[in-house]
């Protein structure tokens, strides 16, 4: 629970969930009203209050002992994750995790009308569906536009802000020379300059207080200019050792003509097996038998599911390309699977679930059997590992959040 200060009368709570109509009561017996946010409902509760009785006519009836020795407090602003399971209730992920990789690293990057600073790369898990982004960063060309969620995986933004700038990059054979561009050095034998704007400037090498070379140059707007000055340019006497000799040849990509009219058909040999033989088995919503199918598939996409007991599981993909043979395993219905949402303040920690590799944070491992507990551990170079002990609730998604200290 993260506060901050706040309102000077009541606490405010944030509780993050995907699901509507709860009622609250602060400490059994006062009502509090909560406002509906895009994946989160705030409360204002009333000063020290210790704990929140939590209704819900699907889910049932909670009551959450506050975890602040002294209640919940006025001029505080909480943050807590409100979980709910129902069997009977296929689970539908709210929100994804998005990573931006950012270039320059002082960028500013805002989302949906967010603001934050990336220092060059950050983390949002945000609602499914279809967001705005803008970055911007000094001397740098601007950079928006979108990008969607899905519940599939998480999604890497790459940007990269052209600079506003130009800049050059000055090679010359003649060793321990000085570079100058308007006057300021920029290197010796070889140098890049720094931010310059379009239009003419003046290059100068000296050495031993003999100029070798004095001439203007022009550069373009965002232009990366590059001078490999000669020996004859240079107006050198001695003779320097010659240059690398660049390749200049093209290399032609043949191209083969393929005869498509001669592609074979394709008909893969498919096994597929459910967890008993009471288990039916769904082919693109079009049932195929109960716990065992074995039969031939054209080439295409395919979706494929169990059901048992009035409950689904999650649908296994298929993708048929060429003749061979596929053996699918699917899932048990939804309720004896959970997923763990692991994230922690560093991006790219090696995730372990029971010393098994499960991904690198942020992400979301699925297809956990439910009423069991894993180890989830974080694994990342220069910092100390993190373990925690999570309980995977069925047909729900868990939230675990930790912390990598560095070493």
């Amino acid at each position: 629970m993260n506060h901050v200060v706040t309102d000077k009368q009541m606490a405010i709570i944030d509780l993050s969930t995907g699901e509507k109509g709860f009622k609250f009561l602060a400490n059994g017996k006062t009502p509090v009203e909560a406002d509906e946010n895009d994946g989160m409902l705030t409360l204002k509760a009333p000063d020290k209050t210790a704990f929140l009785v939590i209704q819900h006519p699907d889910y049932g009836q909670l009551s959450w002992k506050v975890p602040e020795k002294k209640g919940l407090r006025k001029k505080k602003h909480y943050q807590a994750t409100l979980l709910t399971f129902s069997p009977e209730k296929e689970y539908q992920m709210q929100k994804q995790w998005v990573i931006f990789d950012i270039q320059p690293k002082d960028a500013i990057l805002t989302i949906d009308s967010t603001m934050t600073l990336t220092h060059g790369r950050t983390q949002h898990y945000l609602p499914i569906g279809k967001h705005t982004y803008l970055v911007e960063s000094p001397f740098h060309q601007q950079e928006e536009g979108t990008f969607e969620l899905s519940d599939e995986e998480r999604l890497t933004v790459n940007v990269a802000l052209q600079p506003v700038y130009s800049y050059l990059t000055v090679e010359t054979p003649l060793e321990g020379c000085d570079i100058y561009v308007d006057g300021l050095p920029i290197g010796r034998t070889q140098g890049t300059s720094g931010h310059l704007m379009e239009g003419s400037h003046r290059l100068v090498v000296a050495k031993d207080g003999i100029r070798y070379y004095d001439a203007d140059f022009t550069i373009g707007r965002s232009e990366k200019k590059r001078i490999e000055l000669t020996a004859e340019e240079l107006k050198i006497t001695t003779h320097p050792q010659p240059l690398p000799v660049r390749d200049g040849r093209n290399v032609r990509k043949e191209e083969v003509a393929v005869d498509r009219s001669s592609t074979p058909v394709v008909h893969a040999p498919v096994t597929i097996k459910a967890l008993d033989e009471e288990t039916s088995i769904w082919v693109n919503r079009e049932l195929k038998g109960y716990g065992s199918w074995e039969g031939e598939l054209d080439a295409g996409f395919y979706l494929i599911s169990t059901e048992k007991d009035g409950l689904e599981s999650r649908s296994t993909t298929l993708w048929v390309a060429d003749n061979t043979p596929k053996n699918i395993e699917l899932l048990a219905p939804m309720n004896d699977y959970g997923m763990m949402n692991v994230h922690c303040n560093e991006i790219g920690a090696q995730v372990y679930v029971n010393g098994r590799l499960a991904g690198t944070t942020p992400c979301v491992v699925k297809n956990l059997h439910a009423d069991k507990n894993y180890l989830v551990k974080l694994v990342k170079a220069g910092f100390f590992q993190a373990e925690k002990e999570i309980r995977v609730i069925g047909n729900d998604l868990v939230d675990v959040s930790m912390e990598l200290k560095k070493k």
